[in-house]
């Protein structure tokens, strides 16, 4: 099959002309053209602020009834993440490979079989685009992300919950033909 490129008609290139000129000539009144971003929230109506949502992890105990955690955190256990037996035991242990300590080989696939958790997640961050250069784009994010592991064992805590993640404050930069790939350029010309 022979790939087919086509090429853009007069009024086509024109507009792209046009298009680049101007973006070539805001780029030099500026040190990074502005660009909307977006925002990426999850859980927002669940905690008032960060403090609030670690003063309540921090209330949490293991012996606590399920009901109970996922009520303080108002969601319903098929709105979370489930969590496979080896997520658990990184979680729990570190690694995915390590036992439970002072339990023999069947003790401890005993222990991990009965165990079950969920991945909750609290985040909040704003993405600003701006263009360094005609072909390089630059994204600031800021505000925090955090996950909230929770481990239970018949119906109960069975570990305080482990709170990961934190404050985000991100630069990153890439050019246009980061974004460019086979697809884009001869997916088109295809029938």
């Amino acid at each position: 099959m022979k790939a087919v490129c086509a090429l853009p008609s007069g009024s086509d290139l024109k507009v792209f002309i046009g298009l680049l000129a101007v973006a070539l000539g805001l780029n030099a009144c500026a040190p990074s053209m502005p660009v909307p971003g977006g925002t990426a929230d999850l859980n927002q109506a669940c905690f008032n602020s960060i403090p609030d949502m670690q003063a309540r992890v921090l209330q949490m105990s293991p012996g606590m009834p399920e009901g109970e955690i996922l009520a303080n955190l108002c969601r319903k256990k098929e709105t979370l993440t489930r969590l496979e037996r080896r997520e658990i035991r990184i979680a729990l242990l570190g690694g995915e490979n390590v036992l439970f300590s002072g339990m023999d080989t069947e003790s401890d696939s005993q222990l991990i079989r009965s165990l079950y958790g969920y991945k909750f997640s609290y985040k909040s961050v704003n993405r600003k685009h701006g263009f360094l250069s005609p072909i390089r784009i630059r994204t600031d994010e800021t505000g925090f992300d955090y996950t909230m592991t929770l481990i239970f064992r018949d119906g109960k805590l069975f570990e305080k919950p482990i709170l990961s993640g934190g404050p985000v404050n991100k630069i990153t930069s890439s050019t246009i033909f980061d974004f460019i790939t086979p697809g884009t350029l001869v997916g088109p010309a295809l029938p």
